[in-house]
């Protein structure tokens, strides 16, 4: 098995580590903030996907739930409100209430009868956030580059 490694605190390159983390957060926003529509809709969007599918990162998902094409069922989502996005972002609770209710406008968003907020039916599976998860995917793998390029990383087989 190959895996990728951390270098303790990126050693001698941690300036150059540093910067380059810089870069992959300001590519991966910049990503965000056009399918958003602006950077502090997308902090929503990706408090949403936290907050309700952060648990199926700790356990095995059957084959077809790994593809995007297929939708969660919804009563498997962890619970998304208001006041959790707010928490997630840092913005005060009007504040994400705002953004919520825009992005409810736009059909991104939905808010169930409970209040619980998940993205509309669909919208997950649309080409455009297959582009988008195409285009993290072609930053992060620059990045990787680069870090193992400059010695933060390294490549380990086990």
């Amino acid at each position: 098995m190959i895996r990728i490694q951390a270098q303790h605190q990126a050693g001698g390159e941690s300036r150059l580590a540093g910067i380059q983390m810089a870069i992959l957060t300001l590519r991966c926003m910049e990503h965000y903030r056009e399918v958003a529509g602006d950077h502090d809709s997308a902090l929503v969007l990706l408090a949403v996907v936290a907050i309700s599918a952060e648990k199926f990162t700790r356990s095995e998902l059957s084959e077809e739930l790994r593809s995007l094409e297929t939708p969660f069922p919804r009563d498997q989502l962890g619970s998304c409100n208001v006041s959790s996005i707010a928490v997630a972002t840092g913005f005060n609770r009007e504040t994400a209430r705002r953004y919520v209710n825009r992005l409810i406008e736009r059909d991104v968003l939905q808010r169930g009868p409970d209040g619980t907020i998940q993205f509309t039916p669909g919208y997950l599976q649309s080409g455009q956030i297959a582009d988008l998860l195409q285009a993290q995917l072609d930053t992060l793998g620059r990045s990787v580059s680069e870090f193992l390029r400059i010695g933060a990383m390294t490549i380990v087989e086990d």
